[in-house]
């Protein structure tokens, strides 16, 4: 009769890395008899749940569930009719449930959905699930997120690669359940044979560039797509739950009504029960998913097609409603009389009924309104008692204040109780969160940069055509230099003021053509990596002069260790020593090469070392005694003692809280902070754990005074994690950690490395994007070149932290 739509489906969802349990919920329902394909096609439903107390994971569950069968219950014949009613009767449900108990107060969902229907694809989202089109080697983002970041994308506030990384990335601005009512965006696209569609949380899309998703899915067939990508999230981190449907177009179906034809649109109930004949597959009971988001591409997403509002069937421009035909029957001149005496009788019933209705429904509102106040006000006086033991979950209970009254204030208030609303949320409540943030940094060594605003040097190109790429510091005598490697790729002083790109310093002459590739430098010297190719690479040392604007240069080549096809990769110090360290492309072995300077000359050796690491090396830094610190690109730290070549993970003394999104001073029209559900509820961890901060991206490490610290620089948190070694761990019991090692490496196992938390220095709107961090030569802390967010114009920063003066930078 006519073609029938052929698909290949495959789901997995995964609880993801970090995640003590699984909010996720997807499901997809393909039904079997053709006429029910034909009409209504098959459905696709992925949800991410948030709430505390498993909240999420009942918000999730309801909207798969109801989705999925109030859609095919429906009886209108135009998809985007049904799939409306169905997403809001979801919300309806969630919203209700969570009226019903207070430990579910706030839950909600995203939900993302497609129904693919003859040759036609109809994706409806709330919230920042996705959906995505892949289609001959090139993926678009179909669906639009509903978040803050992605507003201020919109609206030219942020960019793409801003959002990303920004502290506020998580808040989402719409969901199911928190409203009564909903708004939903739903966009349709016309399919071709080969076609993917991919629906997934955030979970997956965080982590994921485009390009990855549409190179898997090209690839791989959808059972082994889906896979692949949860393989792959989990590889980046797997900081979320993570789920993802992926469906391919083996054949089109015939649709009678593609887009642009007139679909018939019927007014009518809904019935209760499903008599089609479909099944449900892959249904995931139970999970849902936390609420982050994170925009990724900049390609713009298909408009949205129908947005309404109000429940209930869509009536087309074109429809005509055809009245009855008049009665036959005619009345006698009593019946004329009692008829209009009864129809005032019922309009006087009604309006009866209606004002007593009414006032009860006043009465009602106003009992709930005065039981919300008091609510809110007892819960702020208990937040306010258990701020200084407890700030994480003084926190949660301010943030489910600021929800309540922010509910409350959207109804029809009386002067005063208007004005009670507003002195809780303006005065109360604001006092409170910052109480409680101050407890919370202060118990978690978390401070604010800048200490001091006349530190913060802004840099600029002054004459030269490139900006900035790092910056190290160095120091002759009581003179303090500062040196710039160039985006160009060459070396420059910043200028007696730190403002702008002074003189170049000219290389060996032999590097001049080079590249540069890396910069470093100790006390009083700058060290520098050059090279084009793996024949080719040298290394250079700089020792200023008085001024600084010249001195000595000593090169050494490193042919001897690049002929196998090794690439110097990272350049770091620690007193007389300098190493380089050397990768290979698709080789998981390491070497690492030791150079001290003698006369003038560089002198390798004795300590050359090789080993494996089962993740790529993204950052470097030394400490004494020949320990070399390896930051990995899945956010964990070896430690490698070239002494004997013993190598170990490095622990730290218990969980390291994140620093809260909120930048600064907490005002009433910013969102109330929650800590993460990783964050320790005490600072005195029984036990190390592993060090693992899944989006650092350097290591530096120097000397405060006679300490030695280790800086982890956090790129989604917007910190510099600061650590000293721990002088108790020798006194505990701990095992050590085997690691894999090459037959070079002397298969030595160290000793456990256990590092302690000194303090935490962080800032979303001044370290939005941070370039370089370099140790401070007077031995008081580092510099760090950070980029600020658009708020602060975009520019580049020098920054210091003084380490020295602790709790003030």
């Amino acid at each position: 009769m006519s073609k029938q739509l052929q698909l290949d489906v495959a789901q997995l969802t995964d609880v993801g890395r970090k995640r003590p349990h699984n909010e996720d919920n997807m499901a997809y329902v393909i039904p079997t008899d053709p006429t029910v394909m034909a009409k209504k096609g098959a459905l696709f439903i992925v949800a991410d749940g948030m709430g505390g107390h498993a909240a999420g994971e009942v918000a999730s569950e309801i909207a798969v569930d109801t989705v999925s069968n109030v859609y095919y219950q429906d009886d209108s014949d135009d998809v985007v009719v049904s799939l409306l009613y169905a997403i809001r009767r979801a919300n309806t449900l969630i919203h209700q449930r969570a009226a019903e108990n207070m430990l579910r107060s706030g839950m909600g969902t995203t939900c993302v959905t497609a129904v693919l229907c003859g040759s036609t694809a109809y994706v409806a989202n709330v919230g920042d699930s996705r959906a995505y089109l892949v289609r001959h080697g090139h993926v678009r983002q179909v669906s639009q997120d509903h978040s803050w970041v992605e507003e201020q994308v919109r609206a030219g506030m942020l960019t793409r690669e801003q959002a990303r990384s920004h502290a506020q990335r998580n808040v989402i601005t719409r969901c199911l359940g928190t409203q009564p009512e909903v708004e939903i965006d739903v966009f349709s696209e016309q399919l071709e044979e080969g076609d993917s569609l991919v629906l997934c949380t955030d979970g997956l899309s965080g982590l994921i560039a485009d390009e990855e998703l549409c190179a898997i899915v090209d690839q791989y067939m959808p059972q082994e797509s889906v896979y692949h990508l949860v393989e792959r999230a989990n590889e980046h981190g797997g900081s979320d739950n993570i789920t993802a449907i992926v469906m391919r177009v083996e054949e089109l179906g015939w649709d009678p009504y593609p887009p642009g034809v007139p679909r018939p649109v019927y007014a009518g109930g809904h019935s209760d029960s499903m008599d089609v004949d479909t099944a449900v597959l892959g249904r995931i009971a139970g999970p849902g998913h936390a609420l982050p988001s994170r925009p990724v591409d900049g390609r713009a997403p298909t408009s949205p097609l129908l947005t309404p509002r109000s429940s209930g069937p869509l009536v087309s421009s074109n429809s005509r409603i055809t009245p009855p035909p008049a009665s036959q029957h005619s009345w006698s001149k009593r019946e004329r009389g009692f008829y209009p005496w009864l129809a005032l009788l019922m309009v006087f019933l009604v309006v009866l009924l209606g004002s007593g209705a009414y006032y009860f429904l006043w009465q009602q509102q106003e009992k709930d309104v005065e039981n919300t106040l008091k609510v809110a006000k007892d819960t702020i006086q208990s937040a306010n008692t258990v701020a200084h033991s407890n700030p994480s979950d003084a926190l949660k209970k301010l943030a489910g204040v600021q929800q309540s009254l922010k509910r409350v204030a959207t109804a029809n208030l009386n002067t005063t109780q208007q004005q009670q609303v507003k002195r809780l949320l303006n005065d109360e409540l604001t006092m409170a969160v910052n109480e409680a943030i101050a407890q919370y940094n202060q118990q978690f060594a978390i401070l604010a940069l800048p200490c001091l605003n006349s530190q913060v040097t802004r840099l600029s190109n002054g004459t030269v055509n490139t900006q900035p790429g790092s910056v190290v510091a160095v120091r002759n005598g009581q003179k303090l230099f500062f040196y710039a490697l160039g985006e160009d790729r060459h070396l420059y002083q910043l200028d007696s003021g730190q403002h702008t790109l002074g003189k170049e310093i000219p290389l060996d002459k032999k590097a001049l053509s080079m590249t540069t590739t890396s910069l470093a430098a100790d006390d009083a010297r700058v060290l520098v990596l050059t090279g084009e190719n793996t024949n080719n690479y040298t290394l250079q040392l700089f020792i200023p002069n008085a001024n600084g604007d010249g001195g000595k240069i000593v090169t050494q080549s490193l042919s001897d260790w690049t002929k196998d096809g090794h690439k110097p990769m990272f350049l770091t110090t620690s007193g007389p020593d300098i190493y380089v360290v050397l990768t290979m492309e698709g080789v998981s072995t390491t070497m690492i090469v030791d150079f001290t300077l003698e006369q003038d000359a560089f002198k390798p050796g004795p300590h050359i070392a090789t080993l494996s690491t089962s993740h790529s090396i993204v950052s470097a830094a030394a400490l004494s005694h020949n320990r070399l610190f390896l930051l990995l690109n899945d956010g964990s730290v070896q430690s490698l003692q070239l002494v004997g070549s013993q190598q170990s993970l490095v622990f730290v003394n218990g969980p390291i809280a994140t620093p809260l999104q909120t930048a600064g001073d907490f005002t009433p029209n910013q969102i109330v902070p929650t800590p993460s559900s990783l964050v320790p509820t005490n600072t005195t961890a029984a036990e190390p754990v592993l060090l693992s901060i899944p989006t650092a991206v350097f290591l530096a490490a120097g000397m405060v005074g006679n300490t030695e610290h280790l800086y982890v620089v956090d790129r989604s948190y917007h910190r510099v994690v600061d650590l000293v070694p721990d002088s108790t761990a020798t006194n505990k019991t701990t095992t050590p950690t085997p690691l894999p090692t090459s037959d070079n490496a002397g298969g030595g196992i160290a000793k456990q490395v256990t590092m302690q938390l000194f303090q935490q220095y962080a800032s979303s709107t001044l370290l939005a994007i941070v370039k370089s961090i370099s140790a401070d030569p007077t031995k008081s802390g580092f510099y760090l070149l950070a980029q600020s967010d658009q708020s602060q114009g975009n520019v580049l920063n020098l920054i210091p932290a003084d380490t020295t003066q602790e709790g003030n930078c």
